[in-house]
Formats: structure tokens, sequence, C-alpha cells
């Protein structure tokens, strides 16, 4: 009998030409944008001559990205990525690209799971990466782009176990750098800093179809958002303006949909100690063996609080959300004293079961920053947990509760006051997130109502 050709076992990932974290908490769009323009556009010009303004077929960056969306010279954004940190979708300069699934036939995709498993990997055979968005509906930001999440898938496979399970290579611009760069050139990345491996994830494909939850908070794929089918645009390609003065501002981004909860209620929460004692029996049942790999273990796990925008802006006092109660527990995995992987687990149907998504790179940071201060502080280390934000892109090993609670954050972000691996008051610091997320919501109100006039 002979197998169709799609049916059969196959891997294939992209070697990727400009593989870059986000370098700014909201840029994680900008850089998803430079991986896939990248992609087709290898080789920067000259430093002595800008990019071609006719036609625009070169190169970008995630500064040059941050200053076609603000309608502003590059340089502004090269000297100094924070004055250009801001939210946005991948414009994608350069390409022709299919967005969502509007009339397209259901053998390759829909708006309400993205692409189907045999077009995804037609994607990957062709050398195309494909970008896709996550949504976080308790922020209700709606059609916004505020506080949603740009990933790019860079391979499949389903030969990584003996059954068979379709597995997706998704490249997560998150966390920024430990040392955020000074300056970011106008083509490719910036000096100096170099992406980890553990941006670049297996997940399992449903993760991308209906990821159901990221880091401890409710998340909605925005699938009409995705962005596929790349290819190199005609040599007759509209002029972009780089430096000789603003770009015209760019269109309105694709509408997204107001993506509301998913239908069943919101998940019970329980006490740390009483979610501990289920959820624990259920994680040592689960195969954490990888052929070929030294043996895992269980990690310390982190109880998680996830916080929405509505949860913060509804709250006079932010601390009173820090209560000691969950309905998610992230767990690292670790093998010869090192964090090599993570996964959730979700209080659902009565139950604790594995699900959603987990970014490994935070993960470690949290266990380490929570190691140190412990032994700084003489604290048992199962005393943590995790206050997760990631509609803020906001995540900190945390100990105490309410307003005697300390937060330690996992990464460097001005916008907020967050120093990577510093403690603060967590009323200190929940207050400056609600008024970053107050700040954000009200720039792209007033960017919109400009458009619109």
């Amino acid at each position: 009998m002979t197998v169709p050709l799609m049916a059969r076992a196959a891997s294939k990932t992209l070697l990727l030409t400009d593989s870059e974290p986000q370098y700014a908490s909201k840029l994680c769009w900008a850089a998803a944008d430079v991986l896939a323009v990248n992609q087709f556009y290898p080789s920067c010009p000259p430093l002595t001559s800008p990019p071609a303004a006719t036609p625009a077929l070169f190169p970008t960056s995630q500064a040059l990205e941050a200053a076609y969306k603000w309608g502003t010279a590059a340089s502004n954004c090269e000297a100094n990525l924070g004055n250009c940190n801001g939210w946005g979708v991948p414009l994608l300069h350069g390409l022709t690209v299919n967005t969502g699934f509007s009339g397209t036939p259901s053998a390759t995709g829909d708006n309400s799971v993205g692409l189907t498993w045999d077009a995804a990997r037609q994607e990957i055979d062709a050398g195309r990466p494909f970008l896709f968005m996550w949504d976080y509906p308790e922020d209700a930001t709606g059609s916004l782009p505020v506080g949603k999440h740009q990933l790019v898938a860079t391979g499949y496979s389903d030969e990584r176990d003996s059954s068979g399970t379709q597995y997706l290579q998704i490249w997560d611009p998150w966390p920024v750098p430990m040392a955020p760069p000074s300056v970011v050139p106008a083509c490719g990345p910036a000096p100096g800093v170099s992406a980890t491996s553990e941006h670049s994830r297996w997940v399992y494909f449903s993760t991308y179809t209906t990821p159901g939850n990221d880091m401890g908070v409710t998340v909605t794929p925005a699938h009409e958002g995705d962005q596929w089918h790349l290819a190199v645009i005609a040599p007759d390609a509209p002029v972009l303006r780089v430096d000789a003065g603003p770009p015209p501002p760019p269109p309105d981004p694709v509408g997204f949909h107001n993506h509301p909860p998913p239908p069943s209620r919101a998940r019970p929460q329980l006490s740390f100690a009483k979610a501990l004692n289920m959820a624990l029996p259920e994680s040592r049942q689960l195969d954490l063996r990888v052929s070929g790999a030294a043996p895992r273990s269980l990690g310390v796990p982190f109880p998680i609080v996830g916080l929405s925008f509505a949860h913060l802006l509804r709250s006079d006092d932010p601390t009173r959300l820090l209560a000691g109660t969950t309905s998610a527990i992230l767990f690292p995995v670790e093998s010869q004293g090192e964090v090599v992987d993570a996964f959730l687990m979700l209080f659902m149907d009565g139950r604790w079961q594995r699900g959603g998504y987990a970014n490994l790179e935070i993960t470690q940071r949290l266990v380490a920053f929570r190691a140190r201060y412990a032994a700084q502080e003489h604290l048992p280390v199962d005393s943590f947990y995790m206050v997760s934000v990631p509609g803020e892109v906001a995540f900190f090993a945390a100990y105490g509760k309410g307003k005697k609670a300390t937060l330690i954050p996992a990464a460097t972000d001005p916008s907020i006051g967050a120093v990577a691996g510093v403690a603060v008051p967590a009323d200190k610091q929940l207050r400056k997130l609600k008024q970053a997320i107050q700040r954000d919501l009200q720039r792209y109100r007033d960017q919109r109502r400009d458009r619109q006039s």
C-alpha cells in the first residue's frame, strides 16, 4: 500500500537568517516582522549607503519597523528604541502575503483554527515561515493591537515521538534580552545581542490552532490576522521613505475580531496549598523523557496569579489580587542542574491537567531569580509563586501576599520601572503596570481617532 505523501512522517525546520528576541517590551510584532522579511532579504547594504528607497526591497530591523509604525525617521528609533516602543502588527514591507482565511478553501485553513496541518507543512516545505497572533480576551482591547502577542512558525515534525504527534516549531520573541541593546541599526540585528535557543520551541500543533492558556492567562488565537504564503514582492514595489523624512502612516491593521472569553465558565480558584497537593501527583505521572537526552525531573513549581488588564484597571488596590489562589501552575523541568523545559498544569473540569503554553526562557529567569532572592532572604523556595500579566509582557517571581508581597521582574522594562532580577514592593510595581496600561489604551485610541478624522 502506498502512503500518501502528506501522510508520511516528516520533519523540517527553516534555517533562519535573522532570528532576534524583541528588543523592547512591546516589539514582539517588530521582531516577527524582521524574522520574516530578512528570511527573504538576507543581506544588508553597505554601511556607507542607506537602504534604497526605490524600490524598497531590503532587509529591515526592529528600529526601522518601529519608525514606520510611528511615522518618524529611523534614526530616532535607532539611537533609543525606547522612544518607539509600542504595539503594532507586522507590515512585511517587500513581501506579498495572505492575511487570514476569508475565501480560503477549508483544506487550507479558516479563521477559527488557522492553517491545517497539511497546509502548514506546505508553507514550511516551501521555505516560508508564517506569522500568527494571540489575543488575551480578558484584556478587552478589541481590535486594537494593544496587549496582543506575535509569534512565528518555523518548522514542523510528526517524528518527535513514536505516536506521530503533530508538532510545530515556533519562534517566540519573548523575553527582552537581559541587557537590552542601547542602539539598534536600521538593518539587521543589534550588535552584541545574541538570541538564546530557548526562543525556538517545539509545541503541539494544537497550541497554534487553539492555545487556550499562555503563562496562566486565557488566550485565544487571532487567526484572522495570520500572515502566510509570503513571497518577494514584484520589482515595481511602492516607495518607502527611510530617513528622507517621516514615511506616510501605515494603514490600519487587519480588523481583529473582538474575541470573547471562551464559553466555559472561569476556572475555580484554589488556594496555593490545595492546588499543589492536587496537581503534584498528576504532574509526576507525566513522561518527561526525551530520547537521547539526559534524565529529567520536575523542578519546584510556581502557582500562577494570572492578571488581565481588566483585573488591574478595576482594582483600587491591585495588591488585593495577590490573595494566594490559582487555577494554573508553572512547572520547570530540570536536567543536570539546568531548566531545560517548562509546562503548565491547568485546573479544568475538576482536575489538574497539562495544557496551554509556557515560555522557557522566562521560566529559566524566574527560577534563577527565585533561588537568588530566597538565598538572600533565607526563604523557602517552595513559598514563591508567579505573577503573570502577558498582555503587558510582565512576568514576576513573587513572595508574600497582599501589600506585603514582593515582585521580582523577569525582564527589564523602563515603561513600568522594572529591572530584571531586582525585587520591588508589589504595590509599587502593580500601580506602575496599571498606569502603563492606561497610557497604552489612551495612546492607541487617540491614534485611531486621528486616523479617522
